[in-house]
């Protein structure tokens, strides 16, 4: 599990382009994209990951994939949380960021 600074997760090989390209890219890698963007952390933001087991956290995860997927029956154990906090836009030389996701 790789945490990108282009905003997805991988699960082989990192993710090194930063253009979003549009699904499936051509070298075939696996990742999930929940902030898909051009971004140069090296700008400014930060990029933070953890794994959690908060009950509560874990209760609405659940609760979402059992409405939009309805015929799996889905208990979330633990969830894994990645932010990419202010981060700047790719190629920014001003102060602009993006908006905070987490």
């Amino acid at each position: 599990l790789q945490v990108n600074n282009n905003g997805v997760i991988s699960f082989d090989d990192p993710v090194r382009q930063y253009t979003a390209d549009p699904f499936p890219l051509a070298d075939g890698g696996t990742f999930v994209a929940p902030y898909w963007a051009d971004v140069d952390n090296v700008l400014g933001g930060d990029i933070f990951y953890r794994q959690t087991t908060d009950p509560a956290l874990l209760a609405g995860i659940s609760q979402n994939i059992n409405q939009y997927f309805p015929e799996t029956s889905f208990t979330a154990t633990w969830a894994f949380v990645a932010t990419w906090d202010h981060v700047a836009y790719y190629g920014s030389t001003s102060t602009k960021v993006r908006p905070v996701v987490g």
